[in-house]
């Protein structure tokens, strides 16, 4: 099989490795530069991985997309009832149904976007999977931002999303029940 323009041949890495910054070392031998030890995986199995990894970091990124339009959404659908319910006032017993259907819609998208959190956890520990059997260079390059760092982010976003929808819902309902009265 010919090689494709602008793709490396299998095998070859897409450009000459950058050379490493060589470590303080007491005597010449310490200060040799890192030396590539390839994955020990079959070219099968490895581009397998690979493909596995590259689904798995895909997958993060569209259920964090989702989760954040999960919030927009939200944020639509109780503008839209404030809005309606500012140019035609409900009557009592509408702007209590009213306000326990969007009690309902945030609950129901703090679930989603908890689920969405769960499926992005299994995606993550996918690829620590699958990165452990790839070469020393790219487990050095992937390990560049560490988990926990990483996990503080994720889960800061999660919170922040989550107090979003509820002190939204939350002001939108009393605001719901005041146009009522």
């Amino acid at each position: 099989m010919a090689n494709q323009p602008g793709k490396p041949s299998s095998g070859t890495p897409p450009r000459p490795l950058a050379p490493k910054a060589a470590k303080p070392a007491a005597d010449d031998q310490d200060a040799e530069s890192e030396q590539l030890v390839a994955s020990e995986l079959d070219d099968i199995t490895h581009t397998e991985f690979r493909l596995l990894y590259d689904t798995a970091a895909r997958n993060v990124l569209f259920a964090k997309r989702q989760q954040w339009q999960v919030v927009q959404y939200f944020t639509l659908i109780a503008l839209a009832l404030v809005a309606i319910g500012i140019a035609a006032p409900f009557a009592h017993d509408v702007a209590r149904f009213v306000a326990g259907f969007l009690v309902f819609v945030g609950i129901g998208s703090v679930i989603v976007i908890l689920m969405l959190q769960s499926w992005q956890g299994n995606e993550h520990s996918k690829m620590a999977y699958l990165a452990a059997d790839f070469s020393n260079f790219a487990r050095n390059a992937l390990q560049r931002k560490p988990k926990l760092s990483g996990d503080i982010h994720r889960y800061v976003m999660l919170l922040v999303m989550l107090l979003y929808v509820v002190v939204l819902d939350v002001v939108i309902v009393r605001l719901l029940v005041d146009i009522g009265r």
